[in-house]
């Protein structure tokens, strides 16, 4: 259900008897792409840690954290290049400590300064930890790669030079810019009715004035090179093979999540039963997508001997011109998705998640039936059309993280 919080923030509520929890979120729509760099590198990141840093009722982490831990509760945060989200878990008899404390976090927290210092060096250990993980590091610089100067490039951690600099000025500077009531959308599921969520935001949520986020989305340029090589200390060599298509709410990225489980399903799909357990090629594979608001990024990725790179690319690209045609790997993936589904309804953290998505890549939630026919309804059709269109060995970004003396062939 939709309705209008007197703050002028839309909320949706997701109201269910069948569960004793309660999930509640907010959305802010502002990410990396929205930074000054390199001033404000990974500054979105930084400003949801330090929203767990304490607030005006809750002045230390612990006290914050203790409020929900203390009923058995959960909370959580998360930022990409295009909004932060915080979100919590409470029995449903604490409901109103959910909303509370994200209010809390979201309009009062008083960003310590002799905190500000210890969790950005925190942030430069995940920054540099993801760098010592060869598919981390890989992700990274194959999305430098494919975007170029383009703000979604950017490092959602920022760099180590931008995240000991950051001041409580900084901080405020950027979240005055964004966390305002222009650029918020509450979230809730679960044993709630539409009414009492509606008073609980009401209450702890009023209009603020702020900029508006007038976010220009700009377009993203298809490069003639299409690989790039980086040569590290490394024995094997790291690949992403990478293809662009439209919006992530579009019907086509649907189909290329549809198509990274008919690929990447599990041990029992095609890239782990031909390329690891039949070729040997590797010791890891996968295909992921990441949906943004003007693009969706398909992404494999294989790790392999340097010496047999080629052969593991020309594998991968004939698993994908072998299964896009195949009915039976669509069905059981549409099974695997039913299955998925009624079990993430068990849970209101995964129902809220999805439906963060959902709101922001549709502008609205779905409900199980409506993603059930969406389900049933995917032809194989839909599916080798749209790997033709953005699957193609021409339209395919080849990252390699490769060892010192490594060369292309």
């Amino acid at each position: 259900m939709e309705t209008k919080t007197k703050s002028g923030v839309t909320l949706w509520t997701l109201s269910s008897t069948n569960f004793n929890s309660v999930a509640v979120g907010v959305i802010v729509k502002c990410g990396t792409r929205d930074e000054i760099w390199p001033k404000e590198a990974g500054i979105a990141h930084a400003l949801e840690h330090m929203h767990f840093q304490g607030t005006k009722d809750f002045p230390d982490s612990m006290k914050l954290t203790e409020y929900i831990e203390e009923i058995g509760g959960k909370m959580n945060a998360f930022t990409n290049s295009e909004r932060t989200f915080y979100f919590v878990r409470v029995p449903s008899d604490y409901a109103e400590r959910g909303v509370y404390i994200i209010s809390e976090q979201i309009k009062n927290a008083i960003i310590p300064e002799n905190k500000i210092s210890v969790e950005m060096k925190n942030i430069v250990q995940e920054l540099r930890r993801r760098n010592d993980s060869p598919q981390g590091y890989l992700w990274q610089i194959s999305q430098e790669f494919i975007y170029g100067n383009h703000p979604l490039s950017k490092d959602v951690l920022g760099t180590e030079e931008s995240l000991m600099s950051f001041t409580k000025n900084d901080f405020l500077t950027f979240k005055n810019r964004y966390y305002n009531s222009s650029n918020y959308i509450f979230v809730v599921v679960g044993n709630i009715t539409e009414n009492k969520a509606l008073k609980l935001f009401d209450k702890y949520f009023e209009k603020s004035e702020g900029m508006p986020n007038n976010r220009q989305h700009e377009g993203i340029i298809d490069k003639q090179n299409k690989q790039f090589i980086k040569n590290k200390e490394l024995d094997q060599l790291h690949i992403s093979l990478d293809a662009l298509a439209g919006k992530g709410g579009d019907k086509e990225s649907l189909y290329l999540e549809f198509f990274r489980d008919m690929i990447s399903g599990g041990m029992s799909f095609p890239l782990f039963q031909e390329i690891r357990d039949k070729l040997g090629l590797c010791y890891q594979i996968g295909a992921s997508i990441t949906k943004r608001m003007d693009v969706s990024d398909f992404t494999i990725y294989v790790g392999t001997d340097s010496k047999r790179g080629k052969e593991a690319i020309d594998a991968t690209i004939n698993v994908i011109e072998k299964s896009k045609s195949d009915e039976n790997l669509l069905n059981k993936v549409k099974q695997l998705k039913l299955g998925q589904l009624m079990l993430s309804y068990e849970n209101t953290s995964d129902i809220i998640r999805r439906t963060s998505n959902d709101i922001i890549f549709l502008g609205r939630p779905r409900g199980f039936e409506e993603i059930k026919k969406e389900i049933e309804e995917v032809q194989i059709e839909d599916i080798k059309k749209t790997v033709d269109k953005y699957l193609n060995p021409k339209a395919i970004y080849t990252t390699m993280l490769a060892p010192k003396d490594f060369k292309a062939d």
